[in-house]
């Protein structure tokens, strides 16, 4: 059921992101939010009438997935299309904070509901969903005048869909700054599970309590949190690029742990707190850029290409740093990984500042058609 959750990303993607730029965003994103209700709200009846059933978990977890990814991507439309150029920023910052808080709370939540009883996490989950999608419904107002300056496309046929998609991915290789810094964060989140998993055998062998397992990976979370609420304050401050910067503190945060013998829970704790805030910094700094670079009708599918390229890192991970303790142990398992973060620094160095590549994409006439001209470009 796991893997349900997780494989209609893989697949549904690439697609989604090419029918969400044909779609009103806000009626994609109450119709996800009412599906994912429905699917939950079936195994909320199944448990109610004492009959669960594990094929059925297993599809609404595969609905709940596959709808999910459509509301993701049409929510960040909503924010493009809501929000002028100059403030895109801060609503993504709330946006990012926002993500690390709920998780970190829902999943103790989710366990404390669970061991009251069964049923009422799944009640939990289907009053959240009423209440998103109440919500869409009363901004429909506030949306009108957004809705009308949109384009109305006409229904994409599967030969059109795929040249949708085509286009997107073409329009995205013409960003040599996106394109780079996608490929870096996928590696960096495929290291980074990793690292999990090595952490994992680690504290097998030193008998750590599931107490002590959990703190450590919540602080991945906590710095995530901590970081979307800085990010308002840091990124335009720092005039260095922030990318190469989070590349380099990557890079370190590896070489901590490879070099420093007798590695601590502390220790590790302190490293994974502070990759998941640079890492909550550098998710902002890309949308920023994504959202201020292509138009409306093409945001969809560039965010969509960048999401499923760290999806797959995000399920290899865990293999590959399993892999790696197996065969080299735990202090092989981490010298390997700092030498794949070696690489991340360096291809961070081939990427132009954030700001240049979005100046330059006003000054070129090739590229800034892809820009909206009724949205302001916004700076990070």
């Amino acid at each position: 059921m796991a893997f349900a959750a997780i494989a209609p990303g893989l697949l549904v993607y690439m697609p989604a992101g090419a029918l969400v730029d044909r779609w009103d965003p806000r009626r994609a994103m109450l119709f996800s939010e009412v599906g994912r209700g429905a699917a939950i709200a079936a195994v909320v009846i199944t448990l109610a009438v004492g009959k669960p059933s594990v094929l059925l978990l297993t599809a609404a977890a595969v609905v709940e997935g596959a709808l999910e990814v459509i509301g993701t991507l049409a929510e960040r439309r909503c924010i493009g299309s809501l929000f002028g150029g100059d403030q895109v920023p801060s609503a993504l910052v709330r946006l990012e904070g926002r993500t690390h808080v709920v998780l970190l709370a829902g999943r103790p939540l989710g366990g404390l509901l669970f061991a009251i009883d069964p049923i009422l996490p799944f009640l939990a989950d289907v009053t959240s969903f009423i209440y998103s999608a109440t919500a869409l419904v009363r901004i429909k107002s506030r949306w009108s005048a957004a809705e009308k300056a949109a384009d109305h496309r006409e229904p994409a046929s599967a030969n059109r869909l795929r040249s949708d998609i085509w286009e997107g991915l073409c329009r995205l290789c013409t960003d040599r700054f996106a394109c780079i810094v996608i490929i870096a964060f996928s590696a960096g989140t495929l290291i980074f599970q990793a690292l999990i998993m090595v952490f994992l055998a680690d504290a097998h062998l030193q008998d750590l309590s599931a107490v002590a397992i959990g703190m450590v990976l919540a602080t991945s979370g906590v710095g995530g949190a901590l970081g979307s609420a800085a990010a308002s304050q840091f990124l335009c401050r720092v005039r260095y690029s922030w990318i190469r910067l989070q590349m380099l503190i990557w890079f370190l945060g590896f070489a901590v742990l490879a070099l420093l013998v007798g590695r601590q829970v502390i220790l590790m704790a302190v490293v994974m707190a502070v990759l998941g805030f640079t890492g909550a910094m550098g998710n902002i700094e890309l949308d920023t850029h994504l959202m201020s670079k292509f138009n409306r009708d093409m945001q969809a599918r560039v965010m969509s290409m960048s999401r499923v390229l760290s999806l797959i890192a995000c399920a290899i991970g865990p293999a590959f740093g399993g892999s790696l303790v197996q065969e080299f142990g735990i202090n092989g398992a981490m010298t390997w990984l700092f030498l794949l973060a070696a690489g991340l620094p360096l291809l961070a160095l081939a990427a132009p500042s954030a700001a240049g590549a979005r100046n330059r994409s006003r000054d070129q006439p090739g590229v800034a058609a892809m820009v909206d001209p009724s949205v302001p470009v916004g700076q990070p």
